[in-house]
């Protein structure tokens, strides 16, 4: 079993003390968190930024924020190695590499006793609910984190942690069969770019819809999404009408060009839509929901039993394309977010914590 290593008294963390713009995010000196029963202590080797989680909280605009007391460390999906376990983990843990899940369940309400925990109401959030993984150390619960296999980059293992399990929901809530397509608007985003991944062995075909990139990828063809004839280009590019659109964008002009088109008996499932307030269906007379027995279907996370079968999946070889993943170090933490903002950066981005020999400098 490996040695436990020193875990210093103290950490660098971009911390948050009000909310507002990205320079409101400060890399500086932090107590090193200890783990309370029943948690684990991880060294960060990368964390997922989350437009919806990250961004949204940042400026205050976002539901989340309610949650949220200054000073706060953001930062929800991550991995790195366990380096600390409170009373009740087993030891074994400690010195393994793992991807965390940025949520946990409270185990009692009525929808973890019924095995639906994804709808638990006592849902807590890593970064939201309590200081999360901007940071060289985080801690959680210890039904968070995830055994990554030995040749599994950890840089991948954060980014599949964000968008893997909820991206696997999002697919099984579309009942999708061999010979399908569906419509995906924001096909340059980190979790589109999972949901395609995980195509690929279903063979279904995916109409990628986009204003910035086009072109075609094994099962993906990419649309621009602002072109005139964009409900004729998915009916070609699919062979048919689609029979879902995993959408996570709800743009009200895409949304009411595709929503036509879709297969009678398809399934529109959603997540995020954090630039779009108003979902553009409710405009859409209630007779073509059901004349044309169509499903609108919210995803809000995954359930424990989905994560377990997803991590299971990458032990059995489910990787990312390397390439989608982008590395920044985590003292660029307010720069990333700006350019998540304003559309430069798109993907998975993740930030990288200093070593201990590597402070990350930057003016506090």
């Amino acid at each position: 079993m490996p040695r436990p290593e020193t875990v210093p008294r103290s950490m660098r963390a971009v911390v948050l003390d009000e909310f507002g713009a990205p320079d409101m995010l400060r890399l500086r000196d932090v107590p090193t968190p200890v783990p309370a029963p029943g948690e684990v202590v991880v060294r960060v080797a990368a964390v997922e930024v989350s437009r919806t989680r990250d961004l949204g909280t940042r400026s205050g605009k976002h539901p989340f924020s309610q949650a949220v007391r200054l000073p706060h460390v953001l930062g929800g999906h991550c991995s790195g190695t366990v380096v600390g376990a409170g009373d009740g983990v087993p030891r074994d843990l400690v010195g393994r590499r793992v991807a965390v899940m940025g949520h946990h369940t409270c185990g009692h309400c009525d929808s973890c006793r019924s095995g639906a925990d994804e709808a638990c109401e006592g849902l807590r959030l890593l970064g939201i609910h309590r200081w999360g993984s901007y940071a060289q150390y985080t801690s959680m619960p210890q039904e968070c984190v995830h055994p990554v296999p030995d040749d599994l980059d950890l840089h991948g293992a954060a980014a599949m942690a964000a968008t893997g399990p909820v991206g696997l929901t999002q697919l099984r809530r579309a009942r999708l069969q061999a010979g399908d397509s569906i419509v995906l608007p924001g096909a340059t985003g980190a979790l589109a770019r999972t949901i395609v991944a995980l195509t690929r062995k279903l063979d279904v075909r995916v109409i990628g819809l986009s204003r910035s990139v086009t072109g075609r990828a094994e099962n993906l063809v990419v649309l621009d999404a602002g072109r005139e004839d964009l409900a004729d280009a998915i009916l070609a590019a699919a062979g048919g009408p689609p029979a879902a659109a995993i959408d996570n964008v709800c743009a009200p002009d895409t949304f009411e060009r595709y929503f036509p088109v879709l297969a009678g008996g398809a399934r529109i499932v959603v997540s995020g839509a954090i630039g779009h307030p108003a979902l553009p269906v409710l405009n859409v007379p209630a007779r073509e929901l059901y004349s044309r027995n169509l499903s609108l279907l919210g995803v809000r996370s995954h359930s424990a039993a989905v994560a377990t079968e997803f991590w299971q999946l990458v032990r059995d070889g489910f990787r990312l394309d390397v390439e989608a993943v982008r590395a920044h170090p985590l003292s660029d933490a307010a720069t990333v977010h700006t350019k998540i903002a304003d559309g430069v950066l798109t993907g998975h981005n993740v930030l990288v914590p200093p070593t201990a020999t590597d402070r990350q400098e930057v003016p506090e």
